[in-house]
């Protein structure tokens, strides 16, 4: 029981407060990826603390062998005795509760992931019939520079208008970094699961605010490849020559949030530009867990000590 509430305290501590705690490493001083490695943790770890707790909520134990169905069979006969169950009936109400609120995420993850999957295999259709395949790039007529990607295509193909081969060949090298820079983080999926969350439960801050926030710092992970494959004056002279953002629904267009990345490729950045990799997101990560973490320590620590002074 005492693992349940530290469980649950953490999924709340996230699910209320990772906003906050969280937009601070959103600056230029801080790798985009490593931001957005620590959003994805905390959003992945509310669910995961709050099925935990869900699970030990319902489970068995023994003074209660048969898990929710036990526990709801214990209320009502403990009802019949006019004896109220408050400690029982409490545990069976906030397991279900948020075991409800964890399928209606999956319910809405799966409908929005088999919508999505369907859409991409219609406009891949529909591009294949009029596009130019070249080095990995799916080339469409067009006079207006447009690029775009499509996750979850095999491997992910990347589109582009023919307007953007008669860019420079380092700009034009540059719009196909940054999109390649999209499939190899799978950040479709990582803007999927947000939008699919903010659906579910916009009610939570977390929920509400990952949208916006993953959105754009895939943006800017996405240029932050560019600018190591390409080199800055590339990734600054494609944002200043691609079209605003005409890419279909459900895939991930170049012109997507292109005032904030032009602030943000502006402004000075630290060496940690260069550092992205599994150690530095790991320590993202392990950094978007320290609040909950703390909480759910100091409440068990909390309920270990007070179930201690009853005994002694």
């Amino acid at each position: 029981m005492t693992l349940a509430v530290a469980l649950l305290l953490a999924s709340v501590v996230i699910a209320a407060g990772a906003p906050r705690y969280l937009r601070p490493g959103s600056t230029p001083r801080v790798h985009p990826s490593l931001s957005l490695c620590a959003w994805l943790v905390a959003a992945l770890s509310m669910v995961a603390t709050a099925f935990s707790a869900a699970v030990i909520l319902l489970s068995p134990d023994p003074a209660v062998p048969d898990g929710a169905f036990g526990l709801a069979t214990a209320c009502w006969r403990a009802i019949g005795r006019s004896a109220f169950p408050w400690l029982l009936l409490t545990r069976l109400v906030i397991g279900l509760t948020v075991l409800v609120l964890l399928l209606r995420i999956g319910s809405v993850l799966t409908a929005d992931l088999i919508d999505g999957s369907r859409r991409r295999r219609d406009h891949a259709r529909t591009l294949r019939a009029v596009a130019r395949e070249a080095d990995g790039v799916w080339w469409v007529p067009g006079e207006t520079p447009l690029a775009f990607s499509i996750g979850r295509f095999r491997r992910g193909v990347v589109v582009a208008s023919t307007a953007v081969e008669h860019l420079d060949d380092d700009v034009a090298e540059a719009v196909l970094a940054h999109e390649r820079a999209h499939l190899r983080g799978r950040h479709h999926l990582a803007v999927t699961l947000a939008h699919s969350m903010a659906r579910a439960l916009p009610r939570v801050p977390l929920c509400r605010a990952a949208p916006a926030a993953i959105s754009v710092l895939c943006e800017l992970s996405a240029d932050a490849a560019a600018v190591n494959a390409c080199g800055l004056p590339a990734v600054t002279g494609a944002l200043h020559s691609m079209a605003p953002s005409a890419a279909p629904p459900s895939v991930v267009g170049f012109g997507a949030h292109l005032q904030a990345r032009v602030s943000w490729l502006s402004r000075p950045r630290s060496p940690m530009l260069q550092r992205s990799g599994a150690i530095s997101r790991g320590l993202a990560g392990t950094t978007a867990l320290l609040p909950p973490l703390a909480s759910a320590a100091m409440a068990a620590a909390s309920l270990t000590m007070l179930c201690l002074s009853r005994t002694s």
